[in-house]
């Protein structure tokens, strides 16, 4: 969808028309993005919310770039014992769901801080809050993605009939009295937590009755959250990773977003491998060309085959060095995107077999779609945000406090307890990740902007675990690499391999002719039918902006 002024991608198509009403009314990029992110909390309940947290980037013509962090934070009273069972043995199902999964809630503070310190000033807070309101007041209709979510919901307490009774505010809100799921849910409540918020900002979120039945909620299900931890929670503002690659300026998050340093060091790897051999083996695996320019030394499988060695070193590094922000993981992340390092691992590739997993054991130093939403905005003035957020796995921690139209978050699962065995999205940590009170855990959220120029060429991000990772990437790869148009790269089929389990999971639409190639080469091969879900947006020379929203989850742009 193309557009001359402003553009607002996001995984809803409410949710980005909340935004754009708020560019036609004078706002910016940032009060776009806030209005569009409230509005998400209304129609996306299954992948973030007022009860969850995220990253927001922000691109400012003439002045330096903005990263917001405000991700989950471990309440004060967090300990490791409170995760062991009643043997003493560490059970991951209580950091996954119920009242010990979830972390201080970090999207309202977050939110509210960009809006009050990067915003227009034209927009009032209750204007930036009006989208998402007149949304709540109108029964939602279940799209095909939030029906796919109630679906798997029901389907979990089925098999554990507990959850029906320990989750029940949350399964009547969904389901209805013959155990079928609605087709319209209420989200009337949230209208009332919004309502609040309009009136006495984080206050009225993180202060009040809003808080009193959040705590309520929470300890009722054994968690050890207090009012003195939301009272307390603020919003980090930190400087963004900087890289030039592919002759493109990269803003991405640091930790605790492993995106940005994956990201990074993937295209490292690809760029030392060459401008000139990437895209002419994208052209033939595209079908666009059937073999390389003379003097180019490319062949049909090679373009995914290096995609995929660059992401092994990369996704060994998140495992083995990366935590929250602090000097050591610093460090580290400076190592991980230094272009030396990308040549050194792009010289040990062998282009007719895979490495073994074994190869970065120890990092590369020394040798499922969860509950996650997306939205990118660009306006008249270039302005640009990549925002993201979640509460983790679908429906969070699946407890809605009630009266207030919160699902609260649990991205304490996104710690390690243990470092020897993978969490919910089979990622491997280390002890720099390892769960413990003030800490906010490692991330796959990757808001990226690339510049050209100075100015925006691309606004781009993800939802779906650690498949936002190598979704972003693969988009960026597509549209700065292989010059496709931005709709385009969102649209193809993506791969995803990430260091363990030591396979490469590909999309339905993948060709079977490039699948027997990689086999050929020793990779093992699995299908998902998601591989992440992209909202993004273009700007070409002419300041044409395009945007686009994955067809997977059924978004749609607003632009003008």
């Amino acid at each position: 969808m193309e557009a001359r002024r402003y553009a607002v991608a996001a995984d809803h198509p409410d949710a980005s028309q909340a935004g754009a009403e708020i560019l036609a009314q004078g706002g910016n990029a940032v009060d776009a993005a806030v209005a569009t992110s409230f509005a998400l909390a209304v129609v996306r309940p299954e992948s973030c919310g007022l009860g969850g947290g995220g990253f927001m980037l922000i691109h400012r013509p003439g002045a330096a770039p903005v990263a917001l962090d405000y991700r989950e934070q471990a309440p004060a009273g967090t300990q490791i014992d409170l995760y062991r069972d009643a043997n003493g043995k560490l059970d991951p199902t209580r950091i996954q769901r119920g009242g010990l999964s979830v972390g201080i809630p970090g999207t309202v503070c977050g939110l509210l801080h960009a809006f009050d310190h990067y915003g227009s000033g034209r927009i009032t807070r209750a204007q930036v809050l009006a989208p998402a309101m007149r949304l709540a007041n109108r029964p939602l209709a279940v799209d095909g993605h939030l029906a796919e979510s109630i679906s798997d919901f029901i389907d979990a307490c089925a098999k554990q009939p507990e959850l029906q009774r320990r989750h029940r505010d949350l399964y009547a809100s969904l389901v209805d009295e013959n155990g079928k799921a609605r087709t319209l849910v209420d989200r009337s409540d949230i209208a009332i937590t919004l309502e609040a918020i309009s009136d006495h900002g984080p206050d009225g979120f993180y202060k009040g009755p809003v808080a009193k039945s959040i705590l309520r909620t929470i300890k009722e299900d054994g968690g050890v959250l207090t009012a003195a931890d939301l009272a307390s929670y603020r919003v980090r503002e930190v400087r963004p990773i900087e890289r030039t690659c592919f002759d493109h300026a990269i803003l991405a998050m640091p930790p605790p977003s492993s995106g940005g340093a994956v990201i990074i060091e993937a295209m490292n790897v690809l760029q030392a491998i060459g401008l000139d051999k990437l895209r002419a083996a994208h052209a033939i695996e595209s079908g666009a060309v059937t073999e390389a320019p003379s003097g180019v030394n490319a062949r049909f499988g090679d373009y995914s085959h290096y995609l995929i060695e660059a992401l092994k070193p990369a996704f060994a590094d998140r495992a083995n060095l990366l935590g929250d922000a602090c000097p050591a993981v610093a460090a580290d992340v400076a190592r991980m995107i230094d272009p030396a390092r990308g040549r050194v691992i792009a010289n040990q590739i062998d282009v007719d077999h895979a490495a073994p997993w074994t190869r970065y054991n120890d990092g590369a130093m020394t040798g499922d779609d969860g509950g996650t939403s997306h939205l990118s905005v660009v306006d008249a003035d270039g302005m640009a945000v990549a925002c993201t957020e979640s509460v983790n796995l679908e429906f969070g921690s699946r407890m809605l406090v009630p009266d207030t139209g919160i699902i609260l978050n649990d991205t304490m699962d996104d710690f390690a307890l243990d470092t020897t065995k993978p969490n919910a999205f089979g990622l491997r940590q280390s002890e720099r990740n390892i769960v413990r009170a003030g800490s906010r855990p490692l991330s796959s959220m990757s808001p990226t902007i690339v510049l050209k120029d100075g100015d925006v060429r691309l606004v781009v991000g993800a939802s779906g675990g650690p498949r936002i990772i190598t979704s972003t990437l693969q988009v960026m790869l597509n549209v700065i690499v292989s010059d496709e148009r931005v709709d385009n790269a969102v649209a193809v089929p993506r791969l995803h391999h990430q260091w363990l389990p030591d396979e490469v999971r590909v999309q339905p639409g993948f060709s079977h002719r490039l699948r027997r190639s990689l086999e050929h080469r020793g990779h093992v091969i699995e299908s998902r039918k998601d591989i992440g879900h992209v909202q993004a947006i273009e700007r070409l020379a002419d300041g044409t902006l395009r945007a686009a929203c994955d067809p997977g989850k059924g978004g749609r742009p607003a632009v003008e």
